[in-house]
């Protein structure tokens, strides 16, 4: 769970992302932004797990019965980057524009429409009880790599970035080049 940081515009984020992680990223942005809108907007019921061997947390919105179909349930919400999702306004419709970008990139790169993209309308709507304002810092969630927190959320999360390069090949082959400042060195982060 994270959000790649990669560029201010969250559009230029999401285009300079690997080609496995655009995917992925789709569905994470869309379960960060389901969960403001059943944190902040739902109600809590305790319920039985699928196993029925314990008891979990379910945040409902019965006011809108259509929203609680369709959006995600409410994951990692006390997750660096689901929190900053859910702390104003403008931070909540940065990261819409970014899972809408995530989208337009999948398409763009794999020529097929993303399921999770049937969310991009209703996550347009603000979660009602989200504090308006500006955009508060971008938190970090990469406290595996405490070496990559450099002066600002960009260069930390491309520093970041190419610590993956020792997971998995990391890839930019359909449709976008490499970003400029990727590089992957022995030393990385």
């Amino acid at each position: 769970m994270n959000i790649f940081i990669l560029h201010n515009d969250p559009v230029v984020a999401a285009q300079m992302q690997c080609d496995k992680h655009v995917p992925k990223m789709v569905v994470e942005s869309a379960q960060m932004l389901s969960t403001a809108h059943r944190m902040l907007d739902g109600t809590v019921q305790i319920a039985p797990s699928k196993s029925g061997k314990r008891m979990v947390r379910h945040y409902r919105l019965f006011e809108d019965p259509e929203m609680d179909q369709v959006l995600y349930k409410a994951v990692h919400y006390k997750h660096p980057c689901t929190v900053w999702t859910m702390e104003s306004s403008d931070n909540y419709l940065w990261h819409w524009k970014h899972f809408e970008a995530l989208c337009e990139e999948f398409y763009f790169r794999f020529g097929k429409i993303h399921k999770t993209s049937m969310l991009k309308s209703p996550l347009w709507t603000l979660p009602h009880n989200i504090p308006m304002g500006g955009m508060t810092p971008f938190k970090l969630a990469m406290s595996s790599n405490p070496e990559c927190i450099l002066e600002n959320a960009v260069l930390s999360y491309r520093a970041f970035y190419q610590t993956k390069q020792e997971r998995f090949k990391m890839a930019w082959e359909r449709n976008r080049p490499k970003p400029h400042w990727f590089q992957y060195y022995e030393e990385a982060c």
